[in-house]
């Protein structure tokens, strides 16, 4: 069975692995715009999605390797990690620190997972006090999202059916959206949109393709793990390119497919967002669609305007994308390669090997010599 200490491991080095992607993929995006890649939009959406399944299945994998490693009966060694690559670089003098200091950082994850820190159990009874909270406010609020979507839906008319999607009709909202049941894919479309046929049929076209790239049910997941990864800013930030590209990367593929005006299609995301502020928000919350246009501020403020103005940018600029799964299979390799690299070098030490006996041995000295000196101090001199 998975003790407690296995799954805090594998759920710490997720957090340390989306920081390092977000690093990493800022670094690539950069690298993109200047090789004037930029607007390939379609194959970086594939590429971020893949590296952060390659994120979420890390510790699995590595604990998999470490059970056929196991059962093998192969011998590693001392692995290579970075706790040890650090005590080595400290002993050969390429930095200066107090020993003890080093040794207190490179075993905070080991207290950590231990329950310890820094001799306090009351540290790691409010983290654990307030992740319990933020987990719950979080897993509630997207209970509430998820009710008020319902209602909208048995508010909703359903208008046409093809298969396991369906086409409904809402007086509740002014932004076409699309979600899912257990089986059904449903677009949600204003009733108002009925007077409008050309708004209805870009609209319509934006939320298939949204349903045909799976949008849908990678926000759907991304929402059920908002809760586990409040805290941790990477997690919203990669959040937030991944629904950057699905809009750039949707809008392209659209025209592409249906050859609609760049003009008419861009007018209508402005009808659509300049209807959408007459009336209240379709959602108080976050809520599992995926929305023609967004119309909310979030925690990174006006973010919307901003996510609108980048689309109407991209359309206006029009440049094609060509081999889309080439350019995401060329990015992917080196992502993905380093993403298992960081995840095997930030493996908690195994044994205690010969750096870090030595390092142990240095603080024990200096302390021996604190001693020594104090009592010294304490003797009289006649």
């Amino acid at each position: 069975m998975v003790s407690l200490s296995t799954l805090l491991d594998a759920y710490l080095d997720v957090n340390i692995l989306l920081a390092f992607a977000c690093c990493l993929w800022f670094l690539t995006a950069r690298g993109l715009r200047a090789v004037g890649l930029s607007h390939t939009y379609t194959a970086q959406l594939k590429t971020v999605r893949l590296v952060f399944l390659a994120i979420i299945l890390a510790p699995l994998a590595m604990a998999g390797l470490m059970v056929m490693v196991e059962r093998a009966g192969v011998q590693l060694g001392n692995p290579v990690n970075l706790t040890d690559f650090i005590v080595a670089q400290y002993l050969q003098g390429r930095f200066e620190m107090d020993p003890a200091k080093l040794e207190a950082i490179l075993g905070a994850r080991r207290q950590l997972s231990s329950g310890y820190i820094a001799g306090s159990a009351e540290v790691v009874y409010w983290l654990a006090v307030t992740f319990a909270a933020g987990l719950a406010i979080f897993a509630a609020r997207l209970l509430a999202s998820m009710w008020k979507l319902r209602r909208v839906l048995e508010d909703s008319f359903a208008w046409r059916r093809f298969g396991r999607l369906e086409l409904r009709l809402s007086d509740n909202t002014a932004v076409p959206f699309s979600t899912r049941g257990i089986v059904r894919r449903i677009v949600v479309l204003p009733s108002s949109m009925l007077a409008e046929p050309d708004d209805m049929r870009i609209a319509l076209g934006h939320e298939l393709q949204h349903i045909r790239q799976r949008d849908v049910d990678w926000e759907i997941w991304m929402e059920c793990l908002k809760p586990f990864f409040f805290w941790n800013p990477a997690f919203h930030l990669w959040r937030r390119q991944v629904e950057e590209l699905r809009e750039l990367s949707c809008d392209r593929q659209v025209l592409d497919r249906k050859g609609y005006d760049v003009a008419a299609y861009c007018q209508c995301l402005l009808r659509v967002c300049h209807n959408s502020l007459k009336r209240k928000r379709l959602f108080g919350l976050d809520a599992p669609v995926v929305a023609l246009v967004q119309t909310e501020n979030r925690l990174f403020g006006h973010r919307s305007a901003h996510v609108l103005r980048m689309r109407m940018e991209a359309l206006i600029d029009g440049k094609a994308e060509e081999r889309p799964t080439v350019l995401a299979a060329l990015m992917l390799a080196p992502l993905i390669g380093l993403t298992f690299l960081a995840a095997i070098s930030i493996q908690r030490p195994g044994d205690w090997s010969q750096d870090r006996l030595m390092l142990s041995t240095i603080i024990n000295l200096e302390r021996l010599e604190v001693m020594n000196a104090s009592s010294t101090l304490k003797v009289p001199s006649y």
